[in-house]
């Protein structure tokens, strides 16, 4: 219900019945006013792994939109310690949409340019008659990407009229005909708010895109210039461990989540042999008959050593709450037990990765310890 009132606030905030053009795509967008100026998007990205063994995960993201002129507009996307992505120029020619130019941005340092084999990117009257196509260098191999519009109907979303495009796409190595990443999108799109999310589905994963909030372009420069990191970003200056002895393996930004690893990474001898270490040593006196979350993060480097340690606690409603101390010391002293632990392994490549354990305590009792 929260979520559900934050939408309809910002719809009103953003959305008046004033469209930005008499034109049927921009009319899906904010009114003219607001887009000239620009708006952000925020995104959660949510991750649903096929496998019931495999955790699922949220990112989070920001896309910038921009109308240039009376038939172009920008769009920037920043992750969530707000570094630019991409960015991409498109052109509304017609009842089409198509990307004149962009780019990508890769260990936040590279940046590739759009090979664009073609630039249709949506049509909204009428049928596609070629697929979205872009060639880039991925490890020193040349690929294609395809996407296909295969329909587009009109729907009904937050009592708002709505656009919702089917697409299929795959990815084949230049050269070759045989395609060996390949999924489907619905992408939804709401009068007067513009992009509203989407629902991809490919081999072992799919993904649901959410919008939580849209503002200003200002907004979103006072977040990003105030020093806000990722929301699991960890300060290496105010943790509870003694991290003198413990050095991440790359730079800061490339710390990843646990959950993106193949195959899974976790405690080294596995959850049955974490929990019976941590009920061998565990004083049930010690948690007071307290009811909440004790949630302790912290950071495991590709040699799979911890650090950074901290903890928070949250009630039963997910509201912050303070935990008693002794709790907290005697909780995070059987963690420093948990020595060992598996790497993320991304791609090829051993990566450092925030880890988490969350302790339920119901009435003075763990009832669960996740993940």
């Amino acid at each position: 219900m929260k979520r559900l009132i934050t939408i309809c606030a910002m719809a009103a905030l953003i959305g008046c019945e004033h469209s930005s053009t008499n034109h049927p795509i921009f009319k899906y967008y904010p009114s003219e006013n607001v887009f000239e100026e620009g708006y952000v998007s925020k995104f959660y990205y949510h991750y649903y792994p096929d496998n019931p063994d495999r955790s699922a995960g949220t990112e989070i993201g920001y896309t910038k939109y921009i109308k240039l002129d009376e038939t172009h507009f920008m769009t920037q996307k920043y992750n969530a310690a707000f570094d630019l992505m991409s960015e991409r120029l498109s052109l509304v020619q017609g009842d089409s949409v198509l990307i004149e130019e962009g780019f990508g941005i890769r260990n936040f340092t590279d940046t590739t340019q759009l090979n664009l084999l073609s630039k249709t990117i949506s049509v909204w009257e009428s049928e596609m008659s070629e697929p979205y196509q872009i060639q880039y260098e991925f490890r020193d191999k040349q690929y294609i990407y395809s996407e296909y519009q295969v329909a587009v109907k009109d729907s009904i979303i937050l009592n708002k009229p709505a656009r919702i495009f089917s697409t299929k796409w795959d990815t084949r190595e230049a050269g070759s005909d045989s395609t060996f990443n390949e999924g489907t999108t619905k992408s939804y799109y709401v009068k007067g708010m513009g992009f509203f999310g989407s629902d991809s589905k490919w081999a072992e994963l799919s993904r649901h895109t959410e919008l939580v909030e849209q503002m200003s372009v200002e907004e979103f420069e006072k977040r990003a210039a105030h020093g806000e990191h990722r929301v699991a970003w960890i300060d290496p200056e105010n943790t509870m461990s003694d991290d003198s002895d413990f050095q991440l393996c790359d730079h800061e930004r490339k710390i990843t989540d646990y959950y993106w690893s193949n195959p899974d990474a976790r405690y080294a001898y596995g959850k049955r042999v974490m929990l019976d270490t941590i009920y061998a040593n565990l004083e049930e006196s010690k948690l007071f008959n307290q009811n909440g979350r004790l949630v302790f993060r912290f950071v495991v480097n590709c040699e799979g050593k911890a650090g950074r340690f901290i903890a928070r606690g949250y009630d039963l409603s997910y509201q912050p709450m303070e935990f008693e101390r002794e709790t907290v010391d005697h909780l995070f002293s059987i963690m420093q037990k948990l020595e060992n632990w598996e790497p993320v392994v991304f791609g090829d490549e051993l990566r450092d990765a925030y880890f988490y354990i969350t302790f339920n305590i119901v009435d003075g009792e763990i009832t669960d310890i996740l993940p």
